[in-house]
């Protein structure tokens, strides 16, 4: 009995030591688990053992009595993260490491795995420069082969002509579709419209309502052109004997903020000629001094907003502000205060329809 229980005692002594034993040799069972994400871009079980067994300088010992470590990797471009648990051979708790890397590739991720795994089953070998790949033996370079025997000369063919080089057709070229409409760019073009006018105090003494005709040119994406014809009809004054009206012309330019193939709006300055025609009706005791109509000059701005219906129709709207370069006062013989006097700024609004070519 004192035999037997001296032997139990010494063969429990020993059991950790072998195992120290068997981990000191290297060996380990080693997993590699390619999870959501992982399965194209990072390498395999056999491919990641082979770069482990060639950062030690050995095979890797499964004996099934060593280390049991089990190792995953996941992720994508960006994203990747790697867990490795390491079992030891000797009883002790079980580690746990998590990687984590934010490379494009997993090529990162999976260095950094291999490196730790390496460390867990032999620090003095993996801190060590790993083997590089072995050579392939020089093969010899590959003996002449034999010359043939020379041929007996042959009759040389008779020469042609050398034909001349065939000109190369090239393909015809698909034309690019065309852009949609909505961001398709105005081709230069012609637009007439008729405007109906509602000319504010200033121009003549009271509101008024005339009619105008404008031609436009566009000769750029965001140019246009601009000429046209106004008339404003009589409009009596507070002297019910005496009416003013106007006719004149204008030429200019307009600079488009927005333009696309339906909507245009943009900002035009003109520069009007014309005159200030007065009408006196019949009437006894008003006497005119002068009478007769004026020359009218007057530069313009304003804005123009222009909207393509269907087809060719146009529909525009716009406010212009006029400065006459040429103001009169117009009065009665005999009475000091003017019948009519034109201000310094004064101003329109229209609206109209037309086409576009």
């Amino acid at each position: 009995m004192r035999r037997a229980v001296s032997l139990l005692c010494a063969c429990a002594a020993l059991a950790p030591a072998a195992a120290q034993a068997e981990c000191a040799r290297g060996a380990a069972d080693v997993s590699w688990v390619r999870l959501e994400g992982a399965e194209e871009q990072c390498p395999s079980a056999p491919q990641l053992r082979a770069e482990i067994a060639r950062r030690l300088g050995r095979e890797l010992a499964t004996m099934g009595g060593g280390l049991s470590i089990e190792a995953a990797v996941k992720g994508s471009p960006g994203a990747w993260s790697a867990q490795i648990r390491t079992v030891g051979c000797d009883g002790t708790p079980p580690t746990v490491r998590k990687l984590e890397s934010s490379a494009a590739t997993c090529e990162a991720i999976t260095s950094a795995a291999t490196l730790v795994i390496a460390l867990a089953i032999d620090p003095m070998a993996a801190l060590a420069a790993p083997a590089a790949p072995p050579l392939a033996e020089a093969s010899p370079p590959p003996e002449p082969p034999e010359a043939p025997p020379p041929e007996a000369p042959r009759p040389e063919p008779p020469r042609r002509a050398p034909a001349e080089p065939a000109t190369p057709v090239e393909p015809p070229r698909a034309a690019p579709p065309p852009p949609p409409d909505a961001e398709r760019a105005p081709r230069p073009g012609i637009s007439v419209t008729l405007r109906g006018l509602a000319a504010t105090t200033g121009i003549l003494p009271v509101v008024g309502r005339g009619v105008a005709w404008s031609a436009e040119w566009s000769v750029a994406p965001r140019w246009t052109l601009a000429s046209g014809v106004l008339w404003l009809p009589e409009q009596r004054a507070a002297e019910p004997a005496l009416a003013f009206g106007l006719t004149a012309g204008w030429l200019g330019v307009c600079a488009e903020a927005l333009r696309t193939g339906r909507l245009s709006l943009g900002a035009c300055v003109h520069l009007l000629g014309g005159a200030v025609h007065a009408v006196i009706h019949e009437h006894p005791s008003v006497l005119p001094v002068d009478p007769g109509a004026r020359l009218w000059v007057s530069p313009s701005v304003g804005t123009r907003l222009a909207v393509r219906v269907v087809g060719p129709l146009r529909l525009e709207t716009g406010i212009d502000l006029y400065f006459p370069l040429t103001r009169y006062r117009f009065q009665l013989q005999g009475n000091q205060q003017p019948v009519f006097e034109q201000p310094v700024v004064a101003g329109a609004l229209f609206g109209g329809a037309g086409v576009a070519f």
